[in-house]
C-alpha cells in the first residue's frame, strides 16, 4: 500500500449569526433625552434673561413694519 502523507484540511465555515435585534429603543431614547435636554436648556436660558434682554429678543424677531 502506498502511504498518503498529505494532511487533511478541514474548513470550518461558521454561519453568520443574525444581527442583534432590539436596539431601536436606544435610538428613540437618545432622541428623547436630547429633546428633553434642549427643552430644559431653553427653560434655563429664559429664566436667566432679564426683562430688558427679553424685550430686545422680541424686538429682534418682530416682523418689520
Amino acid at each position: 500500500m502506498a502511504r498518503n502523507d498529505q494532511p487533511f484540511i478541514i474548513k470550518k465555515i461558521k454561519k453568520a449569526g443574525h444581527a442583534h435585534h432590539g436596539g431601536a429603543w436606544k435610538i428613540a431614547y437618545a432622541d428623547f433625552v436630547t429633546a428633553m435636554m434642549a427643552f430644559f436648556l431653553l427653560l434655563w436660558l429664559i429664566s436667566m434673561t432679564t426683562p430688558e434682554q427679553k424685550q430686545g429678543l422680541a424686538d429682534y424677531f418682530a416682523p418689520p413694519n
